[in-house]
């Protein structure tokens, strides 16, 4: 928290700065552009009457583009507040182009140091947010964005951390505290798609229990603020489930659980951490695609529906997704597909709408 809140004091003394110079930028635009529109008026009550360049307010006006473009005035100037209004609209000119300017690049600057430093808000829609950061991080966004997916959303990253390298695109970098509201927001929380809540193992001192604590605050931040947002979270401990389930949260991925279960089953089944690898990771071999079901699938049997799937795309049918109670995997062969219902294959491509 001190580092939060020592890069937190800095950014606002800058912030402070930034709208000072706002200020002061907007206070000579505005003089300079009041000289600009009060100055004709002027030059025509000192010079309609000896100059006979001078027939009307449309003339002053075209007096007044031309000296600013031509940088001196193109009428003979016959009287001494003549001389004087001339030079103030050549320097209201000059100090409108450089306060104009220097708004322009100072916004520019300040956009790129504080996207650099996260201090930025994400602007995106329908997007996936990362709440945490990991040495599973990079892998996720990998997956996420790997050149078999087709439809590739926006990521933004939320951490407590001054700077975060990713090489890639479409992910941001927000910096902010994963179980405070006003961070999420500016994360884009409320607008995203999906949140993956990190274990943030950054601390080494801290134990499991106390990771696990940390992970379930932030999900509860997030359903708070965005109920439909669809939450996949991290959990080390098995024996915490309970507690996350009590979160509404959509998925739980216990990696302890997952890993041993993963590491004990290759030990008398050779072969099947390849196996599972394969299944779940891009880009070579063959992944699992939620699709929708091709219009003759619909009332058509498992059974049938298996050989038809295998025979028209090359895709093997596992399980019917259904949006109430989530798969049904290796149904019986008598078991009817209904409309509205989705469909879990296995393959190397599948060339029908994916989800």
């Amino acid at each position: 928290m001190p580092a939060l809140r020592s890069g937190t004091v800095t950014w606002l003394a800058s912030a402070r700065r930034s709208r000072w110079w706002r200020r002061r930028l907007a206070i000579v635009s505005a003089v300079a552009a009041g000289v600009l529109v009060i100055s004709p008026l002027l030059y025509w009550v000192a010079e309609h009457t000896r100059s006979p360049d001078i027939s009307g307010l449309l003339s002053v006006y075209t007096w007044l583009v031309r000296t600013l473009i031509e940088g001196g005035s193109p009428y003979d100037i016959h009287t001494g507040a003549g001389h004087v209004i001339t030079y103030a609209v050549q320097v209201s000119g000059v100090a409108l182009v450089a306060t104009g300017t220097a708004a322009i690049t100072t916004r520019l600057i300040g956009s790129v140091l504080a996207k650099g430093k996260g201090m930025g808000d994400a602007p995106f829609s329908g997007h996936i947010v990362i709440c945490g950061w990991s040495s599973k991080g990079p892998e996720i966004i990998r997956e996420l964005h790997a050149e078999e997916v087709k439809e590739k959303r926006p990521v933004v990253i939320l951490v407590n951390q001054e700077s975060l390298k990713v090489d890639d695109r479409l992910a941001l970098f927000v910096r902010g505290e994963p179980t405070d509201a006003d961070d999420l927001l500016r994360a884009g929380i409320d607008r995203a798609e999906c949140a993956i809540v990190l274990a943030d193992e950054s601390d080494p001192s801290r134990s499991a229990d106390d990771i696990d604590a940390r992970t379930l605050l932030t999900t509860l931040a997030i359903e708070s603020l965005s109920p439909s947002c669809y939450t996949c979270v991290e959990v080390i401990r098995s024996a915490n489930r309970p507690h996350f389930q009590r979160t509404k949260a959509d998925e739980l991925v216990v990696s302890a659980e997952l890993a041993g279960a993963l590491l004990a089953g290759s030990a008398t089944t050779h072969g099947l951490s390849r196996l599972v690898t394969d299944l779940v990771t891009h880009p070579e071999g063959t992944e699992f695609y939620r699709v929708a079901p091709p219009p003759d699938l619909i009332g058509m049997k498992f059974g049938e529906a298996l050989r038809v799937m295998k025979e028209r795309h090359d895709a093997l049918l596992v399980a019917i997704f259904v949006t109430s109670t989530g798969y049904e995997i290796n149904p019986s062969a008598d078991r009817q597909i209904l409309e509205g219902e989705e469909l879990l294959v296995i393959s190397h491509t599948v060339n029908l709408p994916r989800q």
